[in-house]
């Protein structure tokens, strides 16, 4: 490997390199438009599908093949079930009915965080786009499940605690500080998967474009400190995907039981 590195120049090797980025960068896009929007299937696009493909081939097709003596991939749904079920009831044993979409959604982003670290893939979790409709979607659910069981009246109420001292200035005040409170839960969640994911995958790639600045004998240094990143950026993807779900659960049943807390 280093014999072959040392015998293409470095200019070389940053063209590679570079062009190798690119052309990975546009592959595998069609072209669509409706009018003046663009809804072209790009890279991203067709790892967001392969990601919702397997994550129904775990939890559905998983879920039907139940057998009394499990085999293998049986054991790791029942895992995977009991782990998100642990998800459900952080705040109220009733919140354990949206625990079937928190543990898909743990399921979900997990096989993407991992599907991004296959080389020649595309991170979709490192995409803020994507990582922000999550965060939109965790919204709208928490504020459904607000308005639902109390009303919009008593539910908009309750962001302002009764007893407050000089009314006519805390109340407005405490109201506005608990609805900008809950945009930017939903927001940090999505920024934070998408910064952790992102920082990653750049920091991998800074150390391998070390050799591109210094030469190829760098990646004597270089190259083993990437596999050290890679390994520590798989337990990155299940804890950041724990984490958006566990927090997406708790904001839900924050909302189903703001008077109770």
């Amino acid at each position: 490997m280093m014999g072959m590195l040392a015998q293409i120049s470095q200019e070389e090797l940053r063209e590679k390199i570079l062009h190798t980025f690119t052309a990975g960068t546009d592959a595998w896009e069609i072209p669509l438009h409706i009018g003046p929007i663009d809804i072209s299937i790009t890279k991203a696009v067709w790892f967001l599908f392969l990601g919702a493909a397997v994550t129904f081939l775990i939890l559905f097709i998983g879920s039907r093949l139940l057998k009394d003596r499990p085999g293998a991939y049986q054991v790791i749904v029942e895992e995977i079930y009991g782990f998100g079920r642990n998800l459900g009831g952080q705040v109220g044993d009733e919140g354990r009915k949206w625990f079937p979409y928190t543990l898909s959604l743990f399921v979900f982003i997990l096989v993407l965080n991992l599907i991004g670290l296959v080389p020649n893939s595309y991170p979709v979790t490192a995409n803020i786009s994507f990582t922000l409709m999550l965060a939109i979607l965790t919204f709208l659910i928490t504020q459904f499940e607000g308005f639902r069981r109390y009303g919009p009246v008593t539910y908009l109420k309750s962001f302002a605690p009764p007893g407050l001292p000089a009314k006519p200035l805390m109340v407005p005040l405490m109201w506005f500080i608990e609805v900008l409170g809950e945009f930017t839960k939903p927001l940090t969640l999505g920024m934070r998967l998408y910064a952790n994911i992102l920082a990653g995958h750049l920091i991998i790639y800074v150390f391998l474009g070390l050799i591109l600045f210094f030469g190829s004998y760098v990646a004597l240094i270089s190259v083993p400190l990437s596999v050290v990143f890679y390994g520590f950026e798989v337990f990155v993807a299940v804890l950041q995907a724990y984490i958006f779900a566990i927090l997406t659960q708790v904001y839900i049943e924050l909302a189903m039981f703001r008077e109770d807390h």
